[in-house]
């Protein structure tokens, strides 16, 4: 978990990023470099998800191929349907100023989820703020499970799933970081 203190304005620049009328031709034209199932997910993304995406990526630069692509796909678990505004503020508000109550929350939540993998456990928690709260809390693994399923390098799933956890490598880290700015 993050500190979103300290990337506020970063939040800030990509709130207004995802206002921008441009937003979806430029997500088209970079969707059109991947497979059709990681187009599809990565289109399903929220204008905000996208912007941030997009950003994430821009940020990173396209020396390496796959970690601008990992740049791009990192918050496809977020599953858009799944994840509404009232479960995003929750994690926000609990990171910012209970950070403990959001510990003790994520354990509940990992007692009450049922299945073996990431996605089928979020979808057995009841529909509303504790199924997007867990998807909050583990949508790095939730995309990286996708992506596998769609067909996607174990490097680019490999990134995407530890996005959110302590960097184990370089690649790892220059997308933490560049997440964790914006």
């Amino acid at each position: 978990m993050t500190n979103s203190w300290r990337n506020l304005p970063g939040k800030a620049r990509v709130s207004f990023l995802a206002l921008t009328p441009r937003l979806r031709c430029q997500a088209e034209e970079e969707a059109m470099r991947m497979t059709p199932l990681e187009r599809e997910l990565f289109l399903s993304l929220s204008r905000y998800d996208l912007a941030h995406s997009l950003a994430v990526a821009s940020r990173l630069g396209e020396g390496d191929p796959e970690l601008y692509r990992a740049g791009l796909l990192h918050d496809v678990g977020k599953l858009r349907r799944e994840l509404r505004a009232p479960a995003r503020y929750l994690y926000m508000f609990l990171e910012l100023f209970l950070p403990s109550r959001l510990e003790a929350l994520a354990e509940a939540l990992e007692g009450e989820a049922k299945g073996s993998g990431w996605t089928e456990r979020a979808y057995s928690l009841p529909r509303g703020w504790k199924r997007g709260l867990y998807i909050q809390l583990h949508h790095g693994k939730i995309g990286a499970e996708l992506l596998r399923q769609a067909g996607c390098s174990e490097e680019v799933s490999r990134l995407v799933e530890g996005h959110q956890a302590r960097p184990r490598d370089a690649k790892a880290r220059l997308l933490a970081e560049a997440d964790d700015s914006l």
